[in-house]
């Protein structure tokens, strides 16, 4: 199913000052440049269409950018089904959006996303394959987990076995373990886990999503407070 249409995302002149400002920080923006970024996880459950939605919508409200969401997951195509829902309801996520659930994702990105400033792929949590393919062709790779002693116990193993697929890259490229669902009441407890994550020798990004339930009923309409995830996405690009 093909439901892109890069040129019914505005253009530069259309752009607002503050959007204008944003894009000025944006060091890697050129013409003819993309960047992409692949969205996976340890298991499911834990954010990580709802990370893909908010980073693109952050990319195509906060900087005017031209985005496409490719939803990868083979099993519950939630992003997909967040922007069908909403359109149906009259409030359309200002991005476009691609079912590619198949371990070719990475080569369609390369060939069939020209005229997009950003691809944000949602790998899912049950496929190495795809996530390997994901990371073949991307910038960043945002690791998506909590911090809950379930998901803690063998972080290392995991994430080394998820990343093995693209360990030929993962040199060239920024990989981020990125905390959802924090409980902020469990202050001693996030810290250990942090700890856990950068021991494995993995880096953690700095900006983490609260375990706030605005972000999960806000499927079915386009969010219109970007919350945390705008400070994530600044992060990101701090740290790129």
């Amino acid at each position: 199913m093909t439901t892109t249409n890069p040129e019914s995302i505005p253009r530069s002149e259309a752009l607002s000052e503050a959007q204008t400002q944003a894009r000025a920080k944006l060091v890697w923006l050129r013409p003819g440049k993309k960047k992409v970024i692949a969205v996976g996880g340890l298991k499911g459950g834990v954010g990580k269409s709802t990370m893909s939605v908010f980073v693109a919508l952050v990319y195509a409200v906060h900087y005017g950018l031209r985005v496409l969401l490719v939803d990868a997951d083979p099993l519950s195509q939630t992003a997909y089904d967040w922007h069908r829902l909403a359109k149906k309801k009259g409030d359309p996520l200002p991005f476009d959006i691609e079912t590619w659930p198949h371990a070719r994702v990475g080569q369609r990105v390369l060939d069939d996303t020209d005229g997009y400033d950003v691809v944000v792929i949602d790998c899912g949590g049950e496929s190495s394959d795809i996530f390997g393919s994901a990371v073949a062709v991307c910038d960043q790779v945002l690791f998506v987990t909590s911090p809950r002693k379930a998901e803690m116990r063998r972080i290392k193993g995991s994430l080394d076995g998820a990343l093995s697929a693209a360990r030929d890259r993962i040199a060239e490229i920024d990989a981020y373990v990125v905390f959802t669902r924090v409980k902020n009441a469990r202050g001693s407890h996030n810290e250990a886990a942090r700890d856990l994550v950068r021991g494995a020798g993995y880096d953690l990004l700095g900006s983490e999503v609260p375990d706030l339930v605005d972000y999960e009923d806000a499927m079915e309409t386009c969010p219109k407070d970007l919350g945390h995830y705008l400070n994530l996405v600044e992060t990101l690009e701090v740290a790129a």
